[in-house]
């Protein structure tokens, strides 16, 4: 009797799973059983108030990467302090992915007030930013396309309808207050066809509107291309931005440019604390991946250098090494760090500042490790070695984790440092 009831539970199962309804009940659709679960709270309001405004069932659509990873984007748009609903979906008589803005009525009903069709069918990833006076926020979203080209747009909302700020190509963005307003302004990168960087700034005008600005950094008569941009202040207040450019035969190498926004022109300037000339020249370096950076987070961007005479010479093994020394061009006194870099595993040793000028690099006498010695290799400064996690030999300070090996150094027998600030303990940056 029991293997009966078994066979006639699973042959009810088969029946349901297949679509087919038991007697008695409603037969569902196969757009019903294929259709995601209605959402509940605030997400299913809006999907329902989507719905009827468009007369069909909107296609909700996720971004791909990034923070804000739901089709719902919460937040105040036009500045009125009341949060708004804003939605990422798709409809069938659009082929791109739509963006719907919805604000409550009077009864407290979701309604939407606009909608906008976007650049592609795929979002990479979406972001919020506050480019004007005010509490409302712009809606940023990357678009990609098939051809794995990148769109950025920029929506603004207010007075009941969305406005298309900016659609542009990009290959990378920034947002930062550039220009020291107290709001946000963005920077976007993108390469022209005949491969020349172009970076404009978006920022609110004085009548508190939008304006854009041709960034001119990378002259193209020495870049080929820009690698990275940095925001930051500088030693003594304001704001500065760093440009890393791709340079050199090969276009490999890598060299800084130093801007400031001038309010007068309102438009980005080279820093006069040092010349393009100069900066180019110091900051000139073959580490393809040593960009500028805020390496201490103090809100500085320093940008690092390989100096000259710093005493490193060629190892045995194959791991490349290089002494960096990084700098505050801001600042009368720029040398802000000073250490090692390895290449290999992507990670910088701060040292001493008392040493720079006097170490050269060589061999440990173990494997995966190296001394910092006297130019003249009679005293050992430091020995740095790369061992396995589990490794437990005393007399060494644990620097950190990288790739999986423990980065371990001991100072050499009677090594005394004036720094007294100096922490061998905290010195190792994972870039």
């Amino acid at each position: 009797m029991k293997g009966w009831v078994r066979l006639a539970a699973a042959v009810c199962a088969a029946a349901l799973c297949a679509g087919c309804a038991l007697p008695g009940a409603e037969r569902a659709s196969v757009e019903e059983l294929l259709r995601a679960p209605r959402l509940e709270g605030d997400y299913g309001e809006i999907q329902a108030a989507l719905d009827s405004w468009l007369g069909q069932s909107a296609q909700l659509r996720y971004p791909l990467n990034g923070d804000l990873l739901s089709p719902f984007l919460m937040s105040d748009f036009d500045g009125d302090g009341v949060q708004d609903a804003a939605v990422l979906y798709t409809a069938a008589d659009v082929p791109n992915i739509c963006l719907a803005v919805l604000q409550k009525d009077g009864e407290g009903a979701w309604q939407v007030q606009d909608a906008v069709e976007g650049l592609t069918d795929t979002v990479d990833a979406v972001q919020f930013a506050r480019l004007q006076e005010g509490g409302a926020n712009q809606i940023l979203v990357g678009y990609t396309a098939q051809q794995a080209d990148s769109y950025l747009a920029v929506y603004a909302y207010q007075d009941g309808a969305i406005e298309d700020i900016l659609a542009e190509p990009y290959d990378q963005y920034l947002i930062e207050d550039i220009t020291g307003t107290g709001y946000e302004d963005l920077l976007v990168m993108d390469t022209d066809a005949e491969g020349a960087s172009q970076i404009k700034l978006l920022t609110s005008d004085r009548e508190g509107g939008f304006r854009q600005a041709a960034v001119m950094g990378l002259s193209a008569d020495r870049f080929t291309g820009c690698a990275s941009l940095a925001a930051g202040m500088g030693a003594y207040g304001g704001q500065y931005l760093v440009l890393d450019g791709w340079t050199g035969v090969s276009g490999t190498n890598l060299a800084s440019v130093l801007l400031r926004y001038n309010e007068k022109t309102q438009q980005m300037e080279p820093a006069r604390q040092i010349g393009a000339d100069a900066l180019y020249e110091a900051s000139l370096r073959n580490v393809p991946d040593l960009t500028s950076r805020d390496l201490d987070r103090d809100g500085v961007v320093e940008i690092p250098t390989q100096p000259e005479g710093a005493g490193l010479i060629n190892m045995d093994q194959g791991r490349r090494m290089d002494f960096i020394l990084w700098m505050d061009y801001t600042s009368a006194q720029p040398r802000k760090s000073f250490g090692l870099l390895d290449e290999e595993l992507g990670f910088y040793l701060e040292l001493p500042m008392e040493w720079y000028g006097t170490l050269m690099l060589t061999d440990g006498p173990e494997e995966d490790s190296v001394e910092l010695r006297s130019q003249d290799g009679e005293q050992l400064y430091l020995t740095v070695r790369v061992t396995s996690i589990a490794d437990r030999t005393s007399g060494w300070t644990r620097l950190g984790v990288v790739s999986n090996r423990l980065v371990q150094a001991q100072f050499g027998p009677g090594v005394q440092l004036m720094d007294q600030l100096y922490r061998l303990s905290r010195s190792l940056y994972i870039l």
